[in-house]
């Protein structure tokens, strides 16, 4: 009786101790709550260092670029400033990533225009423009610009360039080549002591294949001795043909009629030779020798006559008239 008792006292004592040391002390961590303080305006560590101090958690958030605020500088928190959250409750800030820079493009060979239009879709512009002859670079377009390519800038930053000015001032002039064919054209650049230089082809069916459509350096141009001229040459489309299948035009007069009742047989079928080109007229099914004859004739050879057949046939048709005529005597 009394082990019983001691028993139950120390499993007592025992649920009391555990129930203050493990369970209370996890039931309070997880329905304390907690305020949220504001740390807008902070750098990153202090409003981490303020937040976990109140038993919350910090969590980076996005990346806003303002060129006004430093780098590091909180721009937003959420949940806002407070607001009465559960304790643990993890807390996202948006942190400032100073002024955005951009990657400043290539535009060696490209139209002044179009390298106008390249620079003002990323935030920068087109600073000063230096002019320079150039036999490489086709006019009014960059050979170089000051700031190279895949460098990282603030936006609005202007962009030098070197524009092309055309060709550099020689003594030669540059024919006019359009309108005429390419081996004409060829004769003309070589006689004007100049050099073919790159020859694309361009389709186009309303002028004849070889024709020349454009150059460059243009007409009229000044040249030094053996500068290159490049061509634009016109080209038809390819048109792909079907093979149409033959058409039938045998007079309806020359079908070979049926030989049992004298009516035109079924559509006969007109053969070709591939090699010869000779046509062959199927004769009706059931009178094979005259298919034979039909197809000699045809080919301009006179049919042979059976002559043993012939007679043969000339006597039974005979004998069968003046069988019935005897009879009637």
């Amino acid at each position: 009786m009394w082990k019983r008792l001691l028993i139950l006292f120390v499993g007592v004592i025992a649920m009391v101790l555990l129930f203050n040391s493990v369970i209370m002390p996890w039931y309070v961590k997880h329905t304390d709550t907690a305020k949220v303080p504001s740390v807008v305006g902070l750098n990153f560590l202090d409003a981490k260092k303020k937040i976990e101090a109140v038993g919350l958690e910090v969590k980076q958030g996005d990346i806003r670029y303002d060129e006004n605020k430093p780098i590091g500088e909180i721009i937003d928190q959420n949940p806002p400033a407070d607001q009465i959250v559960k304790y643990g409750r993890r807390i996202y800030l948006t942190v400032c990533g100073g002024e955005q820079l951009v990657e400043v493009p290539a535009l060696h060979g490209r139209s002044l225009r179009d390298a106008k239009f390249t620079l003002e879709q990323r935030g920068l512009q087109v600073g000063e423009t230096v002019r320079k002859n150039s036999n490489d670079v086709k006019e009014e377009s960059v050979i170089s610009q000051i700031i190279q390519p895949g460098s990282k800038v603030k936006r609005s930053t202007k962009i030098d360039l070197i524009i092309s000015d055309g060709m550099i001032k020689g003594d030669l002039i540059v024919p006019d080549l359009i309108g005429k064919k390419l081996e004409d054209a060829k004769k003309l650049i070589a006689d004007k002591k100049l050099k073919l230089g790159k020859i694309n082809y361009q389709t186009n069916n309303d002028l004849p294949p070889g024709q020349i459509v454009d150059q460059y350096p243009k007409k009229d141009k000044t040249a030094n001795e053996n500068t290159a001229v490049d061509l634009f040459v016109s080209r038809k489309k390819k048109v792909e043909t079907e093979e149409k299948p033959a058409v039938d035009n045998t007079p309806n007069d020359k079908k070979v009629p049926d030989a049992d009742n004298g009516t035109d047989t079924k559509k006969e079928e007109k053969k070709t030779d591939k090699k010869t080109g000779d046509k062959e007229i199927t004769a009706p099914k059931n009178d094979p020798d005259t298919k034979k004859k039909e197809v000699e004739k045809k080919k301009g050879v006179e049919p042979k006559k059976d002559d043993k057949k012939d007679d043969k046939k000339t006597t039974d048709t005979k004998k069968k008239v003046d069988k019935p005529k005897d009879g009637n005597q």
